[in-house]
C-alpha cells in the first residue's frame, strides 16, 4: 500500500493530463490506485481470519513458495541481459508455473513456452520494444 501511495504522488508530479490526452503520470496513476485498491481488498480479508483458522497450527513450510517466488525473480532480473529476453523469461515462467503446480511439469513447459512467445509477439513485433538478446542473440 505505501509503495502504491508513493507511486501515485510521483505521478501527480509528472503531470497526469487528461483522459484525451493523458500525460506521463496518467498510467502510473491508475496502476498505482488499482494496486491500492487490491492491496486493501487483502488487508480487509486478512483481517477477518476465521476463529478455526486461528486455532489450526501453522505449517512450517508456508514461506517455501513464496521465498522460491522472490528468488526467481531476483534471478530474472540478473540473468536478463546475459541470457536475454526469451531464455529467462522461460525459465522465470517455468519455475512460477512449477512453485504452484510441481508434478505437472510437461504442462508448465508447454503453458510457459505459450506464454513466452505470446509476449515476445506483443511486445517485440506489435509493440516494437527493444527487448535484451543475451549471449544467444535471440
Amino acid at each position: 500500500m505505501g509503495f502504491s501511495v508513493i507511486i501515485f504522488f510521483s505521478s501527480l508530479q509528472l503531470g497526469i493530463g487528461n483522459p484525451k490526452s493523458p500525460g506521463p503520470g496518467f498510467a502510473p496513476l491508475l496502476a498505482s490506485v488499482l494496486v491500492f485498491s487490491l492491496s486493501l481488498l487483502v488487508l480487509i480479508q486478512g483481517m477477518r481470519v476465521s476463529e478455526e483458522k486461528k486455532r489450526r497450527p501453522k505449517d512450517r513450510n508456508y514461506l517455501l513458495k513464496p521465498t522460491f517466488l522472490v528468488l526467481a525473480v531476483l534471478g530474472y532480473s540478473f540473468l536478463l541481459n546475459v541470457l536475454g529476453y526469451l531464455v529467462t523469461a522461460f525459465l522465470l515462467m517455468f519455475a512460477m508455473f512449477s512453485i504452484g503446480e510441481p508434478k505437472k511439469l510437461s504442462r508448465n513447459l508447454i503453458i510457459a513456452a505459450i506464454v513466452i512467445i505470446m509476449s515476445f509477439i506483443l511486445f517485440r513485433k506489435l509493440l516494437g520494444v527493444q527487448l535484451p538478446k543475451g549471449i544467444f542473440l535471440i
